[in-house]
């Protein structure tokens, strides 16, 4: 699960949503990501080696999935439900929920959520958090860690291992609640959908296909 809070007028977050992700590049310290929190000392697999040699017909999709806008890629995923994404009060917010996640399309989110600091208002540094969940979502309690959070900048990204986990958690959770608000769930199972309430009406109005 990733959620996030970055300061943006409403002109850049539309140019944001119709610009390819950027390169791994933008990124500072890649290896780094899950330094210093839940699994520290895992190595991620950036460039897909470990997906390459069991599922080599994944990877073309992954990389493609990497050239796309947010606008392309959002879209898709919002056709699914569980996505929080809208510009409100001067800021981009963002709850992406995924049931069994796994790194690969989470570190293509991480991209395109680096890529967004370019179109931050100067002086962002904005925190992303990537956590872990089984079920049903919700951020981290008092004294879990998250997997990994990313320091985005209109500059440059970065991963941290270690962040006021207390003030984040704070700030997230107003788009958590309009998130858990509106998402509902079968009984026991996994979330069912989420209300259209939580999508931007560009990525509303968005067929899933094209730009």
């Amino acid at each position: 699960m990733l959620a996030t809070r970055i300061p943006m007028s409403r002109d850049s977050f539309d140019e944001w949503l119709r610009t390819p992700l950027p390169g791994l590049d933008i990124i500072e310290n890649p290896s780094a990501m899950y330094r210093g929190w839940a699994i520290d000392g895992a190595a991620p697999d950036w460039h897909l080696t470990g997906t390459a040699a069991h599922h080599q017909q994944a990877v073309a999709g992954i990389l493609a999935d990497r050239n796309k806008t947010p606008l392309q890629l959002l879209a898709s995923r919002a056709a699914q439900g569980f996505t929080l994404l809208r510009h409100r009060d001067e800021a981009m917010e963002v709850y992406l929920y995924d049931y069994h996640g796994e790194e690969t399309s989470t570190q293509t989110d991480l991209l395109m959520l680096a890529g967004a600091g370019h179109f931050a208002l100067p002086g962002t540094e904005a925190p992303v958090m990537y956590w872990g969940g089984d079920i049903f979502p919700g951020l981290p309690m008092p004294g879990d860690k998250p997997l990994a959070i990313m320091l985005v900048t209109h500059t440059r990204a970065r991963f941290v291992d270690t962040y006021p986990l207390d003030t984040l958690i704070a700030n997230l959770t107003p788009i958590e609640t309009d998130f858990l608000t509106a998402t509902t769930y079968d009984e026991g199972e996994a979330p069912a959908r989420a209300s259209d309430d939580l999508l931007d009406p560009v990525l509303r109005a968005r067929p899933v296909a094209g730009q």
